[in-house]
């Protein structure tokens, strides 16, 4: 339908002008040493306003090129020139700018080359030289970039011909969102994705969706003061109108567009599209002014050589009509005009099905298909090393709990050894508790260094202290004893290692493990109390240093001493 107003609205909004060949072209001195950027600002400023002076800075800014020997800004030169013209220099003038790009080796320039040339098709309406030229940029054309963008939505327009509505709108969306990205909600690349949404949607009969586009591309175009715009977007309006069977609604709205596009002299074939509907809305009311709305319809395809599958409609009617009154010259017109309208949509049709499908979605799909087949590849190495570590952490879990169930088994067994032991109600006469050999309370004399009087009477003294209990003090320790005794620190604790045969912090441990160990078997009561209460007992600040101390004596930990006692009482 609108295909020519989608494309001069797309890249860079060109406009298609008669332009004059450089050839014979001289400088003007007022422009000779003009630098290119000041050549190339007012060929913008005057593209759409004076076209005649845009064409000589598009020349100044080809010939400065070719004499500095400047690619880059030869195929600026023919690129300008390209979008003044509108006959076949302006597919010529694409052509030496491809032919400078492929010299320079750049991609960029490779790719809106090309991005134009299918344009220049596309408006043709030879799509088939159109996709070619579309799928040679997106070679070229940078991920993510806006030449990328702007190519699938052309790819979109082509898949729009075949009614694929679904393929088309999610590529047009996805140009709407990276101009919403990118800030471009003001430009006519916008506004015109904008009138390609709603189109489609329309020809797809979402009808609600087609007229939020088209509520939102009218308000766009009317801050831009761009008529063309509002005329398509009221076309698309009035085909949805015709759809909801709101007749005279969309002959009021299909006439105001059919005005705008005469009188402006918009793109013919949306002319063509509305002057269709009209008709139809004329023949299903029996007014026989359908009759000259259909004819233009006829003259406009014949004239351009461009069709839609919904134009095509307009000849049954026509062939109908004249078959009805009996003019068989009319009849068999147009009978010849439709079979020549669809040899060029199937040969379209046929082709884009074919092409695009081969060219264009096949690649996706390998593509899609070499992210997918990575991306599992990625997540087996993933999962193998998971399984991997997590064997690992099961594999030393399992360890873990092998080796503490062996411990817990331990713990218990010297448990069970130690209630099991006799119990001696003098600390002085337990020599055969279950303790560690190294631990063991034995008194083995080394070689004497201290003299027997003194060793006698410390021994005397340390058999009193044990008698009395006095271990359980919290605060007794080496410095205080030797006092007590009336010895030094030094003295004593060497008189503790020959006695004892260990230092004085295991002696002291030792006796009282040894009696706290001979209590929680006599009294039942000691075995309720908490590790810490019973730690408090026998003598130590805390829970931990006295269960540190009975583990090191016994092997096994006070719990399950506590334990195999319960269980052997019960």
């Amino acid at each position: 339908m609108q295909k020519n107003f989608l494309l001069y609205l797309l890249i860079l909004c060109q406009n298609l002008y008669f332009s004059q060949s450089i050839k014979g072209f001289r400088i003007p001195d007022s422009l000779d040493n003009k630098s290119f950027e000041q050549l190339e600002r007012p060929f913008e400023k005057n593209l759409y306003n004076n076209k005649a002076k845009a064409e000589i800075y598009a020349n100044t800014v080809l010939s400065k090129g070719k004499k500095n020997k400047n690619d880059e800004k030869i195929a600026n030169g023919y690129l300008m020139l390209h979008r003044l013209a509108n006959d076949k220099s302006a597919l010529l003038y694409l052509d030496s700018m491809i032919a400078v790009s492929k010299k320079m080796q750049n991609s960029d320039y490779l790719a809106n080359g090309n991005m134009y040339k299918g344009n220049y098709y596309y408006a043709k309406g030879e799509y088939s030289k159109a996709l070619a030229s579309n799928l040679a940029a997106i070679n070229y054309a940078k991920k993510n970039s806006k030449t990328y963008y702007i190519l699938n939505f052309n790819i979109g327009l082509l898949k729009l011909e075949l009614k694929e509505y679904q393929q088309s709108i999610q590529l047009f969306l996805n140009y709407k969102q990276y101009l919403e990205r990118n800030n471009a909600e003001r430009s006519l690349d916008y506004v015109s994705c904008i009138y390609a949404l709603a189109y489609t949607y329309s020809q797809a009969n979402d009808i609600d969706s087609s007229n939020k586009y088209v509520e939102l591309g009218l308000k766009k175009s009317y801050e831009m003061n761009d008529g063309e715009c509002q005329a398509n977007l009221f076309l698309v309006s009035g085909i949805n109108a015709y759809k909801r069977k709101k007749y005279g609604s969309a002959l009021k709205i299909l006439r105001k567009a059919s005005k705008l596009i005469k009188d402006n002299s918009y793109n013919p074939q949306n002319l063509a599209i509305s002057e269709y509907y009209i008709g139809k809305i004329l023949y299903d009311n029996n007014d026989d002014s359908f009759l000259n709305t259909l004819q233009t319809v006829d003259s406009i395809i014949i004239e351009t050589k461009n069709v839609t599958s919904e134009l095509r409609d307009a000849y049954p009617i026509l062939i109908d009509h004249y078959k009805k009154i009996g003019d068989k010259e009319k009849q068999l017109l147009y009978i010849e005009h439709l079979l020549s309208v669809d040899s060029i949509l199937n040969k379209n049709n046929n082709f884009l099905t074919a092409e695009i499908n081969k060219k264009y979605d096949t690649p996706l799909l390998l593509k899609e298909k070499e992210i997918l087949i990575s991306d599992l590849s990625s997540k087996n190495y993933t999962l193998f090393w998971i399984l991997g570590i997590g064997g690992i952490i099961i594999i030393c879990l399992f360890y873990l709990y092998d080796k503490n169930r062996r411990k817990v088994k331990a713990y218990q067994s010297k448990a069970d050894l130690l209630t099991k032991s006799s119990i001696y109600p003098d600390i002085t006469e337990i020599t055969d508790l279950p303790f560690k050999e190294n631990l063991d309370f034995q008194k083995e004399k080394s070689k004497a260094t201290l003299s027997d009087y003194k060793l006698r009477q410390l021994s005397l003294q340390l058999e009193e202290f044990e008698i009395e209990n006095r271990f359980l003090d919290k605060k007794v320790n080496l410095d205080i004893l030797s006092k007590e005794f009336n010895t030094n620190r030094a003295y004593l604790s060497k008189s503790v290692n020959e006695l004892k045969g260990q230092n004085f912090s295991q002696y002291l441990n030792e006796l009282r493990i040894r009696y706290i160990v001979n209590e929680l078997k006599t009294d039942k009561s000691l075995q309720k109390l908490t590790i810490a209460a019973i730690a408090d007992k026998a003598g130590y600040n805390n829970a931990e240093s006295f269960t540190n101390a009975f583990k090191k004596m016994t092997d096994t930990l006070p719990s399950y001493f506590i334990k195999a006692l319960q269980e052997n009482s019960n």
